[in-house]
């Protein structure tokens, strides 16, 4: 016969159908409550157990990179290595303004890698750069203020493993690009931009 605590009386056992129509079909969870509140005390609960995740000797938790959070709508995960184009911008002669590239993915992605492939036509005056990326309405970097350059996200960078909040299906994803000078007349750059990433499922 099972036991059940309430408050501090030590946790007396008692009949599960104490009180209660033996044909009413409750659940346990129901039972208790009817229990607790014949007595006018509310049911000791035990607090749920914590998942265990692997840890240094120091007793630190171990991750390849920060877990992905919970979500009520999607409680099991499927993580597929997949990749994102977002498309590409163009400047050519005295057009030197900023470039949005922007995409509703249809499913959840986890950018982790981004990619800005540039093409020059000519001797262009300017260098091509980004000046942010943005999920939904967070920029995904610690400030916005001044610009970084495109090299920095090169098929040949060593150190461009990102890790960016997840683009739930439907929430925007951009990147924004700029030129540092107007390429001139007769030069053109062309910069074509995609993500590697955690396909979410």
């Amino acid at each position: 016969m099972p036991e059940y605590n309430f408050g501090d009386d030590g946790g007396a056992g008692m009949d599960e159908g104490a009180g209660l129509d033996e044909t009413s079909g409750y659940e346990d969870s129901n039972i208790l409550g009817a229990i607790a509140r014949r007595r006018g005390r509310q049911p000791t609960r035990r607090p749920a157990q914590q998942p265990q995740y692997p840890t240094t000797p120091g007793g630190q938790r171990i991750f390849s990179q920060p877990p992905l959070p919970q979500s009520p709508f999607q409680p099991h995960v499927s993580r597929l290595r997949s990749f994102l184009g977002m498309g590409f911008a163009t400047w050519t002669d005295t057009d030197g303004g900023d470039k949005i590239l922007e995409i509703q993915p249809q499913e959840s992605f986890r950018g982790e890698r981004l990619f800005v492939d540039e093409i020059d036509v000519g001797t262009p005056a300017g260098l091509v750069l980004v000046r942010r990326v943005d999920v939904g309405t967070q920029p995904q970097s610690p400030s916005v203020e001044q610009p970084a350059p495109a090299s920095m996200f090169s098929s040949d960078a060593t150190y461009s493993k990102l890790d960016i909040q997840i683009a739930y299906r439907g929430t925007r994803l951009q990147v924004t690009l700029g030129v540092t000078a107007a390429p001139g007349t007769g030069n053109s750059i062309t910069a074509a931009v995609g993500f590697y990433g955690q396909w979410i499922r």
